[in-house]
Formats: C-alpha cells, structure tokens, sequence
C-alpha cells in the first residue's frame, strides 16, 4: 500500500510521543537522564502548537499506522514595508520508523512540506542535520551555503 501523507491531527500527538521516544533510543542518545513527565510534555507542547499554527506536521500513514513525519515550526517575521514572506520554517524531528526506510516515504513527506511551503509564501526552510542525514536533505534541493551563526548559553 502506498503511504497517504497528511496533517497532523491533535489524536497524532501520543503516537507521534511514542516515535521521538523509539527515535532517541535509537540515535544513541540514551535516557540516562530520562524525563519523567515526557509523554506529557511532548503531548501538551505539540498539541497546543497545532491548535494555535505555530508547528505545521505532516505525517504519512500506511494500513492506519503513522510510519514517517517532519515537523516545521514557524517563525513569524517581523513585518517590512516591502512583499516580503511572512514565514521562516524550522524542520526537525524529521524521522521514519527503521522498517520503512529506503522506500521512499521521508522523501514523500518533505516533498509535500516544500510544495506547502512554495504555495504559503516561505521565504526559506532550514535544519540541523545530522550528519547521517545530510545527503537526504541535499538531494531535496537543501544546501549549506548559509549557516546561521548561533550563540550559546555557557
């Protein structure tokens, strides 16, 4: 069956919980510290960011399972005199479950965030890849000509 690609919906947020836990653990990155109230906190942050459009989600479900997402989060810039966009969009918690990969679908669910960008007006999409991941990004047309620059709390 070929994945339909969709929006999140606020039902998502416990199953998409569930694969930025399996995603965590799989990246290595462990829970020697593990938060106590993440399910919760994942659910309220990403349910109140789809009710009040700051965090746009596409997902893309096979046989009523969600399987893949990207996450956008939007920045709402400062209004210009000029036509300028009215949007920046932040890509991240990009990640499709293991026994889906090398078919196609992450690819499916950026392409399907690029055209909404294209037809909102974006004026640029940008990510942190990791380096595993930069040559996905690259063949979708991302490149890294400009990085920003980033300060950090010491």
């Amino acid at each position: 069956m070929a994945a339909e690609i969709r929006l999140a919906r606020s039902v998502d947020t416990q199953t998409l919980a569930r694969m930025r836990y399996d995603w965590t653990v799989e990246d290595g990155l462990g829970l020697v510290r593990e938060r106590d109230d993440f399910e919760r906190a994942f659910v309220e942050t990403v349910a109140r960011g789809l009710a009040d459009g700051r965090w746009r989600i596409w997902v893309a479900e096979e046989d009523g399972a969600i399987v893949s997402h990207v996450f956008v989060g939007l920045i709402e810039k400062v209004p210009r005199p000029t036509r300028d966009a009215r949007w920046i969009g932040y890509v991240t918690n990009v990640y499709t479950r293991p026994e889906h990969r090398g078919r196609g679908v992450g690819t499916l669910v950026l392409e399907a965030v690029q055209a909404w960008a294209a037809d909102e007006g974006v004026e640029l999409l940008f990510v942190w890849p990791s380096d595993e991941s930069v040559s996905f990004y690259e063949s979708a047309g991302f490149s890294s000509g400009r990085d920003p620059l980033v300060w950090e709390p010491e």
